[in-house]
């Protein structure tokens, strides 16, 4: 039996057409919120004109400089202090930091601010190293004579009959050093893996554009990187599988700072494109305006930053009763308590008006200011600002919360915005960037099936995503004619040809 084909109706794409809603790709960004002066004292306290004087010299906002000073700091601090809220909830000090800007905005002299001085330290370690380890190789090759002789004797004694020697203690030399190592800018995660367990206190990953690491990763779950970043954010154990290798890499805690840069589209083009983990949800962001350009009137200490950072790399861990290295725990005071927890309550607020990235990352946030409590307590005893750090009190939490609560939030908006819309408004914004980038004169659910995207790969899902377009004017259903259910196909608004 011969089936008849359903014929579409004539439709003319040259017909009287709308002017389409490109805001549809291009969502309007909140403005970048400011931080009072007075504000800025009471979160950063004896930091506050370091910072500002690091973010004049460098031209850069004296946010980027501010994230990037908190980042960098938890990594120095690692797995040698975690924070305790209190029983059954620890927090490692971990940031990561996100700094949001064009090309021009300053994101890599605020970067070098903080990272000069850890490059120092760095070079430090090195020399260190090195030292260490041509001693080292000299006492291998007096250890291997002696257990070259010891072997000799051993033979002789045993074809003799009699009974072999000990063996020496200076035939092995031990394990040779492990270099000290604060920053990777490129690494796989074995090889972080492998600095991690040797290193055990914690690393700092940096780099100038985060979108294209962040865009390469495995998004799914049974493999590749992001499961090794996502627990490299808790501090939890963790093993890798070595290739090359028949023993994995064994860690205690897997504790690695991030910190980079990014530029907005780049973030909004990740953002459309990718998964919601939960990974991109674990950032500290700042996206700033603009500072004007300006001559500098100020010169910058980097010793002061230097020493700083040395002092919180002198920080030792705690030991357990087997003799192994464990974080030292910070309790947080019953008042730090309280206003922690008041904080949590005006989350939970706060989440009920979020919808997708943008609310997971507000049920992040007290984990974060606890991170950052931490990590503030820690630098205003590095500085000399204050004595040795043995509880969390309510001044540091309260400073954490405001900024990350009523500061950092904002700033997540403005970053995330894209994705913090309805899953309708996403999947069309998704959409949109397809016909865009395809030329695309005609659309239908087929078409977007075949491309296998994430939340768009039903016809429950897609169907939602084309009446926002359609309501953008964006595209217009072809009429369609002729036995049984005919498919729908969306003619394409020829007013987007050439549109940038």
């Amino acid at each position: 039996m011969r089936i008849a084909t359903a014929q579409a109706t004539p439709f003319n794409p040259l017909d009287d057409w709308a002017t389409p809603d490109m805001s549809i790709i291009r969502p309007e960004r909140p403005p970048a919120p400011d931080m009072s002066e007075g504000e800025f004292n009471a979160v950063f306290g004896s930091w506050a004109n370091w910072l500002r004087s690091a973010a004049e010299v460098k031209g850069a906002p004296v946010d980027f400089v501010a994230l990037a000073l908190l980042s960098t700091a938890s990594a120095i601090i690692g797995n040698t202090r975690w924070a305790v809220p209190w029983e059954g909830w620890k927090e490692p000090p971990t940031i990561w930091g996100m700094l949001i800007g064009d090309p021009s905005s300053g994101k890599s002299p605020a970067l070098d601010a903080i990272l000069d001085p850890v490059k120092q330290i760095d070079n430090a370690l090195s020399a260190e190293y090195s030292a260490n380890r041509q001693d080292w190789a000299t006492k291998d090759e007096v250890a291997k004579l002696i257990l070259a002789k010891w072997k000799s004797d051993a033979k002789i004694a045993i074809r003799e009959g009699e009974e072999p020697p000990l063996k020496p203690k200076d035939a092995d030399a031990g394990a040779p050093p492990v270099r000290g190592r604060v920053r990777i800018t490129d690494t796989t995660t074995e090889k972080a893996a492998e600095l991690m367990s040797d290193g055990w206190r914690g690393l700092l990953l940096s780099r100038d554009e985060l979108s294209g690491w962040l865009g390469s990763m495995d998004r799914y779950s049974g493999g590749g990187d992001r499961p090794f970043w996502l627990e490299a954010y808790g501090g939890r154990s963790f093993t890798v599988d070595r290739k090359n290798s028949p023993e994995p890499v064994m860690i205690d805690h897997l504790t690695i700072a991030i910190l980079g840069g990014t530029q907005p589209d780049k973030l909004d083009s990740l953002l459309l494109n990718s998964d919601d983990d939960g990974l991109l949800a674990r950032f500290l962001t700042v996206y700033p305006a603009q500072v004007p350009l300006r001559r500098p009137t100020t010169t910058l200490d980097t010793g002061a930053a230097q020493e700083a950072m040395e002092r919180l790399r002198a920080l030792e861990p705690s030991i357990d009763d087997h003799g192994a290295k464990r974080p030292l725990f910070l309790h947080l005071d019953p008042q730090a308590q309280d206003a922690l927890q008041e904080f949590r309550q005006q989350c939970r607020d706060w989440e009920g008006d979020a919808a997708g990235l943008m609310k997971s990352h507000i049920g992040k946030m007290p984990g974060m200011a606890v991170r950052v409590a931490t990590v503030l307590a820690l630098l205003d005893y590095a500085i000399g600002a204050a004595p040795a750090v043995h509880t969390i009190g309510a001044e540091h939490i309260g400073r954490a919360c405001h900024y990350v609560g009523e500061y950092l939030r904002k700033h997540a908006h403005r970053a995330y915005g894209a994705a913090s819309m309805p899953a309708e408004i996403r999947g069309a914004s998704r959409i949109g960037e397809i016909i865009m980038a395809a030329g695309l004169r005609q659309i239908s659910t087929r078409e977007i099936q075949r491309r296998q995207l994430a939340g768009l790969q039903s016809a429950k899902e897609i169907g939602p995503a084309f009446t926002v377009l359609q309501d953008a004017g964006w595209i217009s259903l072809i009429p369609q004619s002729g036995p049984g259910r005919p498919a729908k196909i969306f003619a394409v608004n020829p007013r987007l040809e050439g549109v940038q």
